[in-house]
Formats: C-alpha cells, sequence, structure tokens
C-alpha cells in the first residue's frame, strides 16, 4: 500500500484540509513543504532528503483530489534490506504513512472536515 485517502466532507476546502493536516503533522516533527493550493509534501528529515526514493525515512505527497485527502509515500526504502530478505525500511515506510494518515484523519475529523 503506497497510498492512503481521506474522504473529506461536502464543502471542504482543500486550504483547509491541508492547513489542518499541517499542524497534525508538525506535531509529529514533520517537516512541510508547501506545493500547490492543493497539494503539499511532508518528510520525517530536519532538511530536505538528498534521495527522496532510497531512504528508510518517510517522505510522501498530499494533495486534494476529488473531495478526497490523498497521502503517497515517495519513498521507498528499497536498497535497505534487512536480515531476513524484506526491505525493512519499506515495512516501516508503510507503517509510518498509516499512521500519519489515522493521525490526520483524526485531527480532520475533529475539525468537522472528514466523513
Amino acid at each position: 500500500m503506497r497510498n492512503r485517502e481521506i474522504s473529506l466532507a461536502p464543502g471542504a476546502e482543500p486550504k483547509e484540509a491541508l492547513g489542518i493536516a499541517r499542524a497534525a503533522l508538525e506535531r509529529h516533527g514533520y517537516q512541510w513543504v508547501p506545493q500547490t493550493d492543493s497539494s503539499a509534501e511532508a518528510h520525517e528529515c530536519e532538511s530536505e532528503p538528498r534521495s527522496r526514493l532510497f531512504t528508510g525515512k518517510l517522505h510522501m505527497s498530499l494533495a486534494v483530489r476529488d473531495h478526497r485527502l490523498v497521502l503517497e509515500a515517495v519513498s521507498n526504502g528499497l536498497g535497505l534490506a534487512a536480515a531476513t530478505g524484506t526491505p525493512a525500511a519499506t515495512v516501516r515506510i508503510r507503517n509510518k504513512l498509516n499512521h500519519c494518515a489515522d493521525l490526520v484523519g483524526s485531527a480532520l475529523t475533529q475539525a468537522g472536515l472528514a466523513r
């Protein structure tokens, strides 16, 4: 699973939804990088990661599309294999993405912007 979607309430503005998402993620140490009025990126690193793909840190894009907030992992952790042969960083990134989606979804629901 490389992305998660959160259904937004009718009339929810993209800028408002992203503002709530930003506050929720920044409280948990994520760095926010605005892109457009309806999209942004967030990452775990204090500075922009050198490689977005081959890192053990979560780097994600957030975009409002068709009344949904879509969180998509940009980093994949490939090349950082564990002794078991499973890319441990890939599993970690997927788990972090799910955790972030839960945080953002909860914050949007509390604000009345998610269904």
